[in-house]
């Protein structure tokens, strides 16, 4: 058996080869590449659409971020003006029933002054009844006679003259 080893291939086995890559290479051209380039196209916008959503959809994103952040902030400043409302008011009230407190206090240490002093002026009265029938009984002892009411009633003012009120006070 000879072997018959070539380095150089057969030109017409090579030319053979040439054009039945060539007609194959035609073939799968005009069959599969317009519409491998169409999906691949296709497929690119896709891709490139979906970017392009998912960056403004980060946009926006970051636009209701920025929102609601400002809101919270808003909502915070609020809260915070309430309380500090709530505390003046608070301190308002606070101040009214002192007032009123010590008005009401005020006006309970008058009336209780003018009681004292009506009572007063009704124990100097009833004193000096007493020490005016005590001077007429006294008088009457001494006299050893009958007065009558208006005689007393004179005597009773004559006597509280003579003697004032200053002294009655004290």
């Amino acid at each position: 058996m000879d072997i018959d080893v070539r380095v150089i291939p057969e030109l017409l086995s090579m030319i053979l080869q040439l054009i039945s890559t060539l007609i194959l290479f035609l073939v799968l051209k005009h069959f599969l590449h317009e519409p491998v380039s169409k999906f691949m196209n296709e497929r690119k916008n896709k891709i490139q659409s979906d970017i392009d959503d998912a960056k403004a959809l980060k946009g926006e994103a970051i636009e209701l971020k920025s929102e609601y952040e400002a809101k919270i902030n808003e909502a915070k400043a609020e809260g915070q003006e309430i309380i500090e409302s709530a505390r003046k008011r608070g301190e308002e009230i606070k101040e009214d029933i002192i007032n009123e407190a010590k008005v009401e206090a005020d006006g309970i240490i008058d009336r209780a002054r003018k009681e004292i002093d009506r009572e007063k002026e009704k124990a100097l009265d009833e004193i000096k009844l007493q020490a005016g029938d005590m001077a007429l009984l006294i008088a009457s002892k001494v006299i050893d006679e009958e007065l009558d009411v208006n005689l007393q009633q004179d005597l009773i003012n004559k006597f509280i003259d003579e003697v004032g009120t200053d002294k009655w006070q004290n």
